[in-house]
Parts: structure tokens; C-alpha cells; sequence
């Protein structure tokens, strides 16, 4: 309900519902756990982590969405992922050449 709200749906004609059997592509899931308790090493170990299956992902040519816990963490997330690139020469991989970062 609170969906359909945010989305001003016309309660009387409802919101359509719709699993993955509509997608022309599936999606694919991987959870992670971390159990490192040092809050700076486990972010900097979830960033790493990411990165690496990030990267698996452009090299095979596909796209992906990372999701985080909070809209701060989605740019420091970013952040982390776009220097961790730099620092192994493979910003190529997420920006086209002459594309903005």
C-alpha cells in the first residue's frame, strides 16, 4: 500500500504486480556476508569484494545494479568502486572513453 501511494495509484484500478517471468533478460542475485565487526575494514572489505564481481561482470559484457543499505552508503559505495578502479587502471571497464565519471 504504501508502494501504490508513493506511486499515486488509483486504488480502484489497482497496481499490476509483476515477477521475473516478464523479463526478456532474468536477473541474477548474489549475497555476500561479511563478518568482519571493525565497521572501516568491513566496509572496505564489502567495497572490495564488490568490486572484484563488478568487474567479472563488465569483462562478460553484462550490466548490473548494486544495491546498499542507505542512500548515503550508495554514494560512498560509488566512490570507493570508482577509486578502487583508478587505482588498477580499469576505469574503462564502468566508463566509456570520453564519457563523464
Amino acid at each position: 500500500a504504501d508502494v501504490a501511494t508513493f506511486l499515486r495509484v488509483d486504488p480502484k484500478k489497482g497496481m499490476f504486480f509483476f515477477d521475473h517471468s516478464y523479463r526478456p533478460v532474468p536477473l541474477q542475485m548474489q549475497y555476500i556476508g561479511v563478518t568482519e565487526r571493525n565497521a572501516f575494514r568491513r566496509f572496505k572489505l564489502q567495497n572490495e569484494v564488490c568490486y572484484e564481481k563488478a568487474t567479472m561482470q563488465r569483462r562478460n559484457g553484462n550490466q548490473m545494479l548494486i544495491f546498499v543499505h542507505s542512500r548515503a552508503e550508495t554514494g560512498k559505495t560509488a566512490k570507493a568502486l570508482r577509486d578502487i578502479a583508478m587505482e588498477n587502471d580499469q576505469l574503462s571497464l564502468f566508463v566509456k572513453e570520453g564519457g563523464a565519471t
